[in-house]
Order: C-alpha cells, then sequence, then structure tokens
C-alpha cells in the first residue's frame, strides 16, 4: 500500500515540475482540438483548420491583440511571421500544413519565450477562427 501511495507523490511532483502539462492537455481537450506542447521557448498546437484559414485566423488574431507584422513568409503549407508587440517584445508564429484539414501553429513571445503571452496568442487565434 505505501509503495502505490508514493508512486502516486512521485507522479503528482512529476506533472508539477514539468509546468502543469496536465492543466494544458485539459484545456487543449475542451477546446476540441490537440495538446498544447511547450519546447524551447514555443507554445505550439495543432488546430482543426486548413492551413489557409489558419493563417488568416493568425494574422487577423495579431492584428487584434496590436502586434505589429515586421515581416512574413508563406510558402507551400509553411509560414513565419515575425512581429513586435507594443512593450518592444519580439513575436514569431510559426505554422505548417499537416495535411487533412490540421495546422500546426507555434508562438514564441520574448527572446527565451513566454508561455503565458503565447497562450494569450493561441486564445485569440481561437476566438478569430471560431474553433
Amino acid at each position: 500500500m505505501h509503495r502505490i501511495v508514493n508512486l502516486m507523490v512521485v507522479i503528482s511532483a512529476l506533472l508539477v515540475l514539468s509546468g502543469c502539462a496536465a492543466l494544458l492537455i485539459g484545456a487543449g481537450a475542451g477546446l476540441g482540438v490537440g495538446t498544447y506542447k511547450y519546447i524551447d521557448g514555443n507554445l505550439a498546437m495543432e488546430y482543426p483548420l486548413e492551413y489557409n484559414r489558419a493563417w488568416n485566423a493568425t494574422n487577423r488574431a495579431l492584428e487584434n491583440l496590436q502586434i505589429s507584422l515586421s515581416s512574413s513568409t508563406n510558402e507551400n503549407g509553411k509560414g513565419m511571421i515575425e512581429a513586435v508587440r507594443k512593450d518592444g517584445k519580439k513575436v514569431i508564429v510559426k505554422l505548417k500544413d499537416n495535411g487533412n484539414g490540421v495546422t500546426t501553429i507555434a508562438v514564441r513571445v520574448g527572446a527565451f519565450g513566454d508561455r503565458l503571452e503565447s497562450q494569450k496568442v493561441h486564445d485569440e487565434i481561437v476566438v478569430v477562427a471560431g474553433i
């Protein structure tokens, strides 16, 4: 019995130390889309959107958040948007067409990444896309 309790404590600690991954999985599941992945400062999400619709929703979301575009490239199902927030933090958004009506969107805010600020961009993309 003590081994099971100890195992549960270790698993709980790992979830807490991993940056609340369970919370992010729950948020994605509630939206009916994939799970969020936070890797190397990029918060990535798979959306049930055709690439062009995802591209347009991303651009509109940045505009709604008053994030100014610096440059953008959109070629062959891959795109990258570089932008700057009012506070001067750089925002990089990468999109990739996964086929079958699914697009991955990765957002990085700041030099090292800011998960909460990246999440705000994703939240606005969800609103604009109507997911």
